[in-house]
């Protein structure tokens, strides 16, 4: 066997121990610590907090701040929508469901209104106090932020971005928020920047030419924070860098929606009875990622029942109620029919904003909020309650995914500065 030979079956013989020896160890570790070091991240957090009592080194494991970096990292569902007057509305009951749907931890003399919302760090606004805060929903923790210098419109556009990379142990965070560079015209959006480490705003020198810039519709994909127009543009400025970004929206439809998914922006479009689902790559080219009928999403939750005989003796049991008793029968008939009758657009479909690991679109139809994950074909769906206004069509809402991520105190500035920080020496 010639030299060459030789090393090379030496170099095989040497990986094969070095798989076997790697295989023994993990074969000797216990299943308990298994789960506990890599499956533990991946769930919600009322469901990790749920496990905390199988042993206190799981408790103290989901305790540190690296759990609660990893857990903010982690590919993740959208966890449900904030709407107005009934708070957070989670898609899959108890294990989305937040401490306060309200955010009541946060104090406010008014009903407080989600801006936006990024890794589980939401920011918030209370219209009566005319005060800011930013908060993790599933961990009740939250921070002040001074008010930004230049304000419009009665629902202010800020974006939050979160940083979640390994080394975020403080749970820093960066708020964008556009203005009209000539208050009460449109034609120019200015930007005004505020982290946490800093604890004031500045103006940048960016400027972006766009008209009708929809407040409610923010989204941050990566370390872009983007809004779209009234006039079927998007709109992304990037702290870090400075550079702002204008897209036009694929389609000439007029119902469109922007929204987040595998950390790139991606744009839902109607058309037809479809929605159509693209993402954005480099210099603004968009790319067809899914298409699904809008009957697939919008399908019944469950098979009504199927119809029967009605014996005599029901027939006589029946006739012993009392009328209040068939009222309620009634109505909840009703209720059932209502949520498996089929919906068409004209009913009144409207996308809404959307984010996480995978493409799953969000769809008001009716009364329904329906999520639908384009990929597994799932569909998750909560009702709208009774406390939310009639009237209300979607347009002001909050995308939110639940996690653990830590939310740092922001140092607050007396007075906002209208300039750049100055540079580092």
């Amino acid at each position: 066997m010639s030299g060459e030979a030789e090393s090379r079956e030496a170099s095989r013989q040497r990986r094969r121990r070095e798989r076997a020896a790697a295989v023994e160890r993990f074969v000797g570790v216990p299943l308990a610590d298994v789960v506990r070091e890599n499956s533990l991240v991946h769930l919600p957090p009322a469901a990790a907090a749920r496990l905390r009592v199988v042993h206190p080194s799981w408790a103290s494991h989901m305790s540190s701040p690296l759990f609660a970096v990893a857990h903010a990292a982690a590919p993740r569902r959208v966890s449900g929508v904030f709407v107005p007057s009934a708070g957070f509305l989670p898609f899959d009951g108890d294990d989305d469901a937040v401490p306060s749907p309200s955010l009541s931890f946060v104090p406010a003399s008014s009903e407080l209104v989600v801006l936006s919302s990024s890794r589980g760090v939401a920011c918030c606004f209370s219209p009566a106090d005319d005060a800011y805060a930013v908060c993790n929903p599933a961990t009740a923790s939250w921070t002040a932020v001074p008010f930004p210098p230049w304000r419009s419109w009665p629902r202010p556009a800020i974006v939050v971005l979160f940083d979640t990379s390994a080394y975020n142990f403080r749970g820093d965070f960066t708020l964008v928020c556009p203005f009209e560079s000539e208050p009460g015209s449109s034609g120019a959006y200015c930007f005004q920047v505020f982290t946490s480490g800093t604890g004031a705003w500045w103006v940048t020198d960016a400027m972006s030419p766009a008209e009708g810039l929809v407040a409610a519709s923010g989204v941050a994909a990566g370390a872009t924070a983007w809004w779209r127009t009234s006039i079927g543009t998007a709109v992304g400025y990037t702290p870090v860098t400075g550079r702002v970004d204008l897209v036009t929206c694929p389609g000439d439809s007029d119902q469109w929606e922007i929204g987040l998914a595998a950390g790139m922006l991606h744009c839902a479009v109607i058309d037809g009875g479809d929605v159509v689902v693209f993402r954005l790559h480099e210099h603004g080219i968009w790319e067809v990622t899914t298409r699904v009928a809008v009957a697939e999403i919008l399908q019944p939750s469950q098979p009504p029942p199927p119809a029967r005989a009605t014996t005599s003796t029901e027939i006589v049991a029946s006739q012993q109620h009392d009328e209040s008793g068939a009222e309620e029968e009634e109505g909840s008939r009703a209720v059932v029919a209502a949520a498996n009758a089929p919906l068409r657009l004209d009913d009144g479909v409207r996308l809404l904003g959307f984010q996480g690991a995978e493409v799953e679109v969000v769809v008001l139809a009716g009364r329904r909020l329906v999520a639908f994950d384009a990929r597994t074909r799932r569909r998750r769906e909560v009702a709208v309650p009774d406390e939310v206004d009639a009237a209300w069509d979607g347009a002001e809402h909050a995308a939110h995914i639940n996690t653990l991520a830590l939310i740092a105190p922001a140092a607050l500035a007396a007075e906002p500065p209208l300039a750049k920080p100055p540079a580092d020496p």
